[in-house]
């Protein structure tokens, strides 16, 4: 069945005129001819065909509505407002608008959308400089540190720079977040003492920082002659603090639930010999599961979806598979952008197949996109 919102005015009116021909002669018990019926019957499918579907220009619509304006830079801010613009005008427009024109300007908004530009966030490289400059030179031996030291005026030198671009800023906080991991210790020689010393342990590695329901899981590497780990925090620009030391290479921060803070991380090996120099740090937004609020075929091969927001996300992701696992090859995902855009249609489903859906949301701050936990799957059988 069709539906009078998901069209043009005009069409949709044509096609009710077309229509109520066709039940007139329908319900009609006599006088009527097979060129009448096959008159009527080609009238009412070419009214169909002719019927201009503003779906996709009111979805993108929405989309742009739901952007805010301080998250992107001017000039590609304007050039969405403008597309925007021509965009509602044509909406708006009671009469006159054909498919071509309506898929155009759809487009162009599209693009526009996409075409937003981030500003460049250097807040990974101020971290990378500050943590740096807190380094003390006798720790460590005179070609390592002279190394940090090549990297942190290349990332000062791009830092005072008003006209560097986000992937310049981004490789000048990776190579001094390199060199300060390539730091070597400096071990004071042996002066001949009889009783043998524990060699400091090497530097791990944090491989992983996930949401889960109950905080934040990190993962890191173990280190051959470590004993024990021990684990600091930071909190939004607050300081480093120890708060945990543990034997294991995995931890649960059931403290970091506050949805959208930024929580970083470091860790060191440690054993009797001292405390390894420290981790590269690793960065997670803590972002809280949502839920879907509908899920449902609501028409032909499409599934509507709607879910719960979550304030401090740039968008969500959708992923719908007809395997219960979520295999690479059954499943696709959809990206929707904006955390007030909270519904999508999936479109060109297969009738009879059931799919299982979940969401999560996501926020991308600079050069780092972290992840809430999957929401519950969904199954929706399409019926219709």
């Amino acid at each position: 069945a069709l539906t009078e919102s998901d069209y043009t005015a005009d069409s949709w009116t044509a096609m009710q005129t077309a229509l109520a021909d066709a039940t007139a002669l329908a319900e009609a018990t006599t006088g009527k001819t097979q060129a009448e019926v096959d008159e009527i019957t080609a009238a009412l499918t070419a009214a169909v065909d002719a019927l201009v579907d503003i779906t996709a220009l009111t979805a993108a619509i929405e989309t742009a509505q739901a952007l805010t304006e301080s998250s992107y830079t001017a000039d590609s801010w304007t050039a969405m407002q403008t597309a925007l613009a021509d965009a509602t005008a044509l909406a708006e427009a009671t009469t006159g608008k054909t498919q071509a024109e309506v898929d155009e300007i759809t487009a162009a908004l599209t693009a526009a959308i996409d075409a937003l530009e981030v500003p460049v966030d250097t807040d990974a490289l101020t971290s990378a400089i500050k943590q740096a400059q807190a380094l003390t030179e006798s720790d460590y031996t005179a070609e390592s540190w002279a190394d940090l030291q090549t990297a942190l005026t290349a990332a000062q030198t791009v830092a005072a720079n008003a006209s560097a671009t986000q992937t310049e800023v981004d490789e000048a906080a990776a190579a001094l977040t390199a060199a300060v991991a390539a730091l070597t210790v400096y071990v004071e020689p042996d002066t001949g003492t009889s009783e043998e010393k524990v060699t400091t342990p090497a530097a791990t590695k944090i491989t992983s920082a996930i949401n889960r329901a109950k905080g934040v899981k990190l993962t890191w590497n173990a280190v051959d002659n470590a004993t024990s780990y021990q684990v600091y925090r930071k909190i939004g620009s607050g300081s480093w603090k120890k708060v945990k030391t543990t034997s294991s290479t995995t931890w649960l921060d059931t403290a970091a639930m506050k949805n959208g803070t930024k929580y970083q991380y470091k860790v060191y090996a440690v054993n009797e010999g001292g405390k390894s120099k420290a981790s590269a740090t690793k960065t997670i937004y803590r972002l809280t599961a949502k839920h879907f609020t509908r899920a449902k075929n609501v028409s032909s091969k499409k599934i509507s979806l709607k879910w719960t927001r979550n304030t401090r996300a740039t968008g969500y992701v959708i992923q719908y598979s007809t395997s219960k696992s979520f295999t690479s090859s059954t499943t696709k995902t959809v990206k929707v952008k904006g955390n007030k855009n909270l519904t999508t249609t999936l479109k060109n489903l297969k009738k009879g197949k059931t799919y299982y859906i979940r969401m999560r949301a996501y926020k991308t701050s600079g050069s780092v996109t972290s992840y809430a936990g999957w929401s519950k799957v969904k199954t929706v059988k399409v019926k219709k």
